[in-house]
């Protein structure tokens, strides 16, 4: 059992590879073995790095990765482990040629002390000239392939021993990335392999430019998106469906019509969308089937797409497809892992800012009656006053916390936590949090790349929301008017910490408003249901004009090698959006929630879609200029066309995104309020609910949330917020004022 306390600043970020000369260098949570070092690092037919099995660059990535690990570990590997025997056993079970095998034992002592030798040849002079060396013999010996060259080696060995030099050389890596992606895209593949953190996994990307299939691994309203933006880039939609429910999906007939394929998954939802051992098995054996022997070198060139569904932030299943050499489209095991923990998180974001967490502690412990004594301390010592908020470490979903009004409350509610931590066999730990009633959910969107390029497409307000799922977002937050500079203060410490975590993909950071101040949250290491508010809110300044944002484009050109192209300047706010959850469920103000004992809930159906009718975005544009809006776009994401079925599914079947640009910016957001107004009373979806086997029910038709986002509109309140007062606005404010008018 182990206790830790933290309620300040983190020490300067331990270097993953500054280790004592007796520890090894692997990848966190991760294992390379000597025998894959050697054998690798000579290119012995049939050896890779087995815990790397999405290495972008094939075997002489490999080669090169595995020539670095000796360079980091081969000494511990030489003096503390018994290396020979467990690679003489490997080589005898994959050669059946005793001589090779003598002869490779003798090329891996040889290869060991070369190393030692030009380790220890190493001058002053040739830290003076590697430091150029980067800038152009670096890359001739990758063209070359010659890993043999000794200023290659002497380089790779400067480069684990002194950091000065790594940040160096992933500069050079960041800034030649879009150069060699058009010219030599395998040279730029074996450059991050060069330079790649060896204490961490490499990103899950293809061979650059090799990407031909993408595997949709989501549904609804994000596969249909995923399916189509495939097809769009020129690749070739997969599309993975539980056989139950979505055999005749809408993605499956896109990507069918478009000349993709589709994969049929067993189970219902937990059992095929969430099992991702089935997944992994059933796309290797499809591919096996459609290609032959040729299959394993198709499916190097396919990235899973995992939109947000349940592979989504699953660093388990991350880990499995990496081990099946399937590429993941997202973050690595590890940054998932490490940006996932709100312990790590917290104290990550304290370090760069103090101010930017709510007032509490982190308590790594299992123990309740030691979680007591340091919560009662700190109280106490004036760390921080009740109420306050006790968090599992890596719970999620509103699950494993509980408010502790004042401190005679404290034990109920740790036994509550670790109780449920144990339920759900979560790591111990928790996190003990001031509560802060009443605020603003803001969140920023981020895109990096494998190279370093980090950009942010600004800020969302996400405050609309019913049982703890957001029903409306707004980009960028109407509130931030009254703070200048607030925006770029938070969006600088997002880009920061994504890229401290060295995120791959798109993802969120979150935190909370209130009063001026704000408090980070946690990252959400997935794209997010809300990313359309931000893509419809910006534009990328180009040579030959503004073209849209499009992230889930951008996750698959990244999932392909691709380096981001634009600088952070060049992303610009054309319009103020707003975005609206649009629900299979409605208001009923007699029922009662059982979840806080409140009357009044939002209840769900299903239904078969008989119209989906969206309203005339240049007759509306019209009717709304003579009130100032110079631009309009009306846009709908849907998962469902028309005599489609909706039934067992998440209740949002679509997304209703309208953006307005206003020649006035302090009447923009009263714009936008009235033209989403107008726009909800023109959208036309209808149909007849069905029972769970999808037969229609006589006389009942297809109930939506549309009237009750009209509602919300027509709000005092938020006629205020639109006019630039948020007082008694907040994260709970819908269902408080909805059952207030019953």
């Amino acid at each position: 059992m182990t206790t830790a306390v933290r309620t300040s600043s983190l020490p300067v970020r331990n270097d993953p590879q500054a280790l004592p000369p007796w520890k090894l260098v692997l990848p966190r949570g991760g294992y390379v073995s000597s025998t894959e070092a050697l054998t690798t690092a000579m290119g012995v037919p049939g050896f890779v790095l087995l815990d790397l099995g999405t290495l972008a660059g094939g075997n002489d990535a490999h080669r090169l990765l595995g020539l670095r690990y000796l360079i980091a570990n081969g000494e511990v590997w030489r003096t503390h482990f018994g290396w020979q025997r467990s690679l003489e056993t490997a080589l005898r079970r994959e050669l059946n040629d005793e001589v090779r095998v003598q002869d490779l034992l003798s090329e891996a002592e040889d290869l060991l002390a070369r190393l030692r030798e030009a380790r220890a040849s190493i001058t002053t002079a040739d830290r003076d000239e590697l430091a150029g060396y980067m800038e152009d013999g670096l890359l001739r010996a990758l063209k070359r392939r010659d890993f043999e060259d000794e200023r290659l080696l002497k380089f790779l060995i400067l480069m684990q021993d002194e950091p000065s030099l790594r940040d160096k050389a992933a500069e050079l890596l960041r800034a030649r990335a879009a150069e060699l992606y058009r010219e030599d895209p395998q040279v730029l593949d074996l450059l991050y392999a060069a330079v790649h953190r060896l204490g961490t996994y490499p990103a899950t990307t293809v061979s650059a430019g090799q990407l031909k299939y993408i595997l949709v691994a989501d549904k609804g309203e994000m596969g249909v998106r995923a399916t189509r933006e495939a097809l769009a880039l020129g690749k070739i939609p997969v599309v993975l469906h539980s056989l139950t429910d979505d055999k005749d999906a809408l993605q499956v007939r896109i990507a069918r019509e478009g000349g993709g394929f589709a994969v049929g998954l067993e189970g219902n939802f937990r059992e095929s969308y969430a099992n991702y051992v089935q997944i992994a098995d059933k796309v290797r054996a499809e591919f096996a089937r459609r290609f032959g022997d040729g299959w394993k070198e198709e499916l190097a060139r396919a990235g899973l797409y995992p939109g947000y569904g349940p592979l989504a932030e699953n660093a388990a299943a991350i880990r499995h497809f990496r081990q099946e050499s399937i590429v993941f489209v997202g973050p690595m095991q590890d940054v998932v892992e490490n940006a996932g923990d709100k312990r790590k998180f917290r104290l990550m974001a304290q370090e760069f800012d103090p101010a930017a967490v709510t007032p509490g502690l982190v308590i790594d412990s299992d123990d309740p009656g030691e979680i007591q004594r340091i919560i009662l301390e700190t109280h106490a010592a004036g760390g921080f006053t009740f109420p306050g908020r006790l968090k599992a470490a890596n719970g999620g979903g509103g699950r494993g916390q509980a408010v502790i009004p004042t401190e005679e409350q404290v034990p109920q509610a740790i036994q509550k936590v670790l109780g449920e931590i144990k339920a759900y066999n979560w790591q111990p730990g928790v996190m003990f949090e001031q509560n802060i009633p009443e605020t603003i959910h803001l969140e920023v969107q981020v895109l990096r790349d494998r190279y370093g390029n980090t950009r942010h497409f600004g800020m969302r307000d996400c405050s609309e929301q019913r049982a703890s799922q957001k029903i409306q977002e707004e980009a960028p937050p109407a509130l931030l008017r009254r703070y200048p500079g607030l925006e770029e203060r938070i969006c600088g410490l997002a880009v920061r910490i994504a890229e401290r975590v060295g995120y791959v993909g798109a993802g969120t950071v979150e935190l909370m408003f209130k009063d001026g101040k704000f408090y980070f949250l946690e990252m959400n290491t997935r794209i997010q249901v809300e990313h359309p508010v931000s893509e419809e809110s910006y534009g990328i300044k180009r040579k030959r004009g503004r073209v849209p944002v499009n992230l889930v484009a951008w996750q698959m050109r990244i999932a392909d090698g691709q380096a981001i192209d634009f600088e952070q300047q060049h992303v610009v706010q054309t319009h103020c959006s707003r975005e609206f959850r649009i629900n299979a469920e409605s208001w009923k103000p007699e029922l009662r929630d059982s979840r806080d004992g409140g009357k009044g809930l939002f209840l769900p159906n299903a239904g078969v879609f008989d119209r989906i009718a969206l309203p005339d975005a240049d007759a509306l544009r019209e009717s709304l200029a003579d009130k100032g809006v110079s631009d309009l776009k009306i846009r709908f994401d849907c998962g469902f066309e028309e005599g489609d079925v909706l039934v067992n599914k998440d209740p949002t079947f679509g997304k209703l995104i309208v953006s307005v640009s206003s020649k006035d910016p302090d009447n923009a957001y009263e714009l936008l309020r009235l033209a989403s107004l107008e726009v909800l009373k023109r959208l036309k979806i209808e149909g007849r609910q069905v029972r769970p086997d999808g037969t229609p029910i006589a006389d009942a038709p297809f109930k939506t949330n549309i009237e009750d986002h009209v509602r919300i509109l027509k709000m005092p309140l938020f006629k205020r917020h639109s006019n630039n007062d948020d007082r008694g606005r907040h994260v709970n404010w819908v269902v408080a004022a909805f059952r207030a008018e019953g």
